[in-house]
C-alpha cells in the first residue's frame, strides 16, 4: 500500500503562478504546506542571532504560544490583547514587518485557560484568498487579504482549565476544525466561502470517560468544572489533524484511493472521512491527552501522548475497529510529548517536555538514541528543510538546528536570540521566522538588515 499526504489546501499551479511566487515560498497553515512540518524550501541560515542575518524585528503587545503562516507578501498571526478583551489576527508585510492591519474580536465572557497558554494559541490558515482564525469561544472567523470580515460562526463556549490549541486546515472547500477540549468537544467541517457546517460528530467517547473517571464519578463524566476532582479534568485534544491519501488496486487492477482524516482524540486515534465525517477506523487504548498531531511514516501512523500516557502506531486504511488488528506497536505508558514531531527514513524526530530530543524508530517504537538540548524544556514542533536540516525553538528562545540521523545526534548549530517563547520555527522561501512573547523576527541568509518596524 503506498501512503502520501494529501493536499490541505486547493492550491492551483495556475493560482501559484499568477501570484509569481514558488510553492515553497508559502506556509499556509500550522506544520506547513502539508501538515507534516516539511518544507521544500532551503535558502535559510543555519546561524542567527539579534544581530546576525536580521530581515526584521516587530514588537508584539504581549506573549502567545500561535505560530505565524505565510502568503506571497503577507504574514497572518493571531494575537490575544488582554487589556481590551480582544482576540485579533494581524496582518504584516513580509518584506519589512510593517503591520498592514488588524481585526479584533471583542470577547468579554469567562474562558478558562493556563497562564503559560494565552488566548489565540491557534494559528490560522490560509488559501491564498481568505484566512480562517480560531478565537476559542470568541468564534471561528474568515477576513479576505484586506482585512474584510467574510462571515463569522460562533460555536460556543470552549473550557477547559488548560485552554484550546488545535487550528483549523483546509480540505478542498471544507475548513476543519477539532474544536475542544472541554465539556463541549466535536470534530467539524465548514464551508470555507460561507461558514455554514458541512458535518459535525461529537468526539467525546463516552465509555472511555466513565474509564477515566473512575467510580467517584457522579455520572457527570464531562463536567470540566473547577470544582470536579482533578483526574476527571485531566484528558482532552489539543492537536491538529492531518490528512492522508491512500492508494490502492481495486478488484478491476485500475488505481483506486481515498483521502482519510486522521486525529487524536483522548483515549483513541480515528481515521475520517474528510468530505462527511464519517468515521472509517478507530483505533483504542491511546493517551488520554493528546497534544502532539499524528505524524505519517509511509502507511503507518505515529500517535504520542502527554504526561505518562499511553503511545503507539497504527496502520491507515483499515475499517471498524482496527486495535488489534492495525496496531504496530502500543506503549502503554510513555514520556510527556508536547510538541510535534517530523517523520524523516523510517525515524520520528520529536522533543519532550524536559527539552530532550528523541529518535523513534517508527516500525517497532524502540528509541534509538535521546540527547538533551536547550535550556528549560520546549512547547515547539520541529520544521524541516529539504535539504534535511530540522530546526526546534525551546523556551528560552534557543533554536537548535541538526541533521536527522538515525544512529546519532548530529548537531549543526545553536542559535540564542534571549526572548521566551512557545512557538515553533516558520520557514517560507527564504525567510525564517520566529515568533517570541516579545516580538516577531524574520531572518535570512546573506542580506542586510531591514529596519525595524514597531507596532
Amino acid at each position: 500500500m503506498k501512503i502520501c499526504f494529501g493536499l490541505l489546501l486547493a492550491i492551483s499551479h495556475f493560482a501559484v503562478a499568477t501570484c509569481g511566487i514558488s510553492e515553497d515560498s508559502n506556509w499556509p497553515q500550522w506544520r506547513g504546506p502539508s501538515g507534516t512540518g516539511k518544507t521544500s524550501a532551503t535558502d535559510v541560515p543555519s546561524t542567527w542571532g539579534p544581530e546576525l542575518n536580521v530581515q526584521w524585528r516587530v514588537d508584539l503587545p504581549e506573549a502567545g504560544n500561535s505560530t505565524p503562516i505565510v502568503w506571497g507578501e503577507r504574514i497572518f498571526l493571531t494575537q490575544p490583547i488582554s487589556e481590551s478583551n480582544l482576540r485579533t489576527l494581524i496582518c504584516f508585510d513580509r518584506q519589512t514587518g510593517r503591520e498592514s492591519w488588524r481585526r479584533g474580536i471583542a470577547y468579554a465572557g469567562p474562558e478558562s485557560s493556563h497562564r503559560t497558554n494565552p488566548f489565540c494559541s491557534s494559528s490560522p490558515v490560509t488559501d491564498g484568498q481568505r484566512v480562517i482564525a480560531w478565537f476559542g469561544s470568541a468564534g471561528l472567523v474568515c477576513f479576505d487579504f484586506d482585512g474584510n470580515e467574510l462571515w463569522r460562526r460562533d460555536l460556543g463556549k470552549q473550557n477547559h482549565m488548560w485552554g484550546y490549541g488545535s487550528s483549523p486546515i483546509l480540505y478542498k472547500d471544507l475548513c476543519l476544525l477539532n474544536f475542544g477540549p472541554g465539556e463541549r468537544e466535536f470534530m467539524i467541517a465548514v464551508d470555507k466561502f460561507t461558514g455554514e457546517t458541512r458535518w459535525e460528530i461529537d468526539s467525546i467517547d463516552d465509555e472511555a470517560e466513565r474509564m477515566l473517571s473512575g467510580p467517584e464519578n457522579d455520572g457527570s463524566a464531562n463536567d470540566f468544572s473547577s470544582d470536579k476532582p482533578r483526574s476527571e479534568r485531566l484528558r482532552g485534544s489539543w492537536n491538529t489533524p492531518i490528512i492522508v491519501h491512500v492508494d490502492g488496486t481495486s478488484n478491476s487492477g485500475s488505481a483506486s484511493g481515498h483521502d482519510e482524516l486522521i486525529v487524536a482524540f483522548p483515549r483513541r486515534v480515528e481515521g475520517l472521512d474528510p468530505l462527511t465525517g464519517a468515521r472509517l477506523w478507530t483505533s483504542g487504548d491511546a493517551a488520554p491527552l493528546a497534544y502532539a498531531s499524528p505524524m505519517q511514516s509511509g502507511d503507518t501512523i505515529v500517535v504520542l501522548g502527554g504526561y505518562g500516557g499511553a503511545s503507539l502506531a497504527v496502520r491507515v486504511g483499515g475499517q471498524g475497529d482496527v486495535t488489534r488488528s492495525h496496531q504496530v506497536w502500543h506503549r502503554p505508558r510513555d514520556k510527556g510529548w508536547l510538541g510535534t514531531g517530523v517523520a524523516h527514513d523510517g525515524a520520528i524526530y520529536i522533543s519532550g517536555l524536559e527539552g530532550i530530543l528523541s529518535c523513534i524508530d517508527v516500525l517497532s517504537g524502540d528509541e534509538l538514541w535521546r540527547k538533551r538540548i536547550g535550556g528549560g524544556g520546549t512547547w515547539a514542533s520541529i520544521t524541516q528543510t529539504d535539504d534535511g536540516r530540522m530546526f526546534l525553538l525551546d523556551k528560552s528562545g534557543r533554536t537548535t538546528v541538526f541533521a536527522p540521523n538515525r544512529d546519532k545526534y548530529e548537531e549543526i548549530a545553536v542559535n540564542e536570540l534571549n526572548e521566551p517563547t512557545n512557538a515553533s520555527v516558520v520557514i517560507a522561501g527564504n525567510d525564517l521566522l520566529i515568533r517570541t512573547d516579545r516580538a516577531l523576527w524574520s531572518f535570512g541568509s546573506g542580506t542586510p538588515p531591514r529596519p525595524s518596524e514597531s507596532n
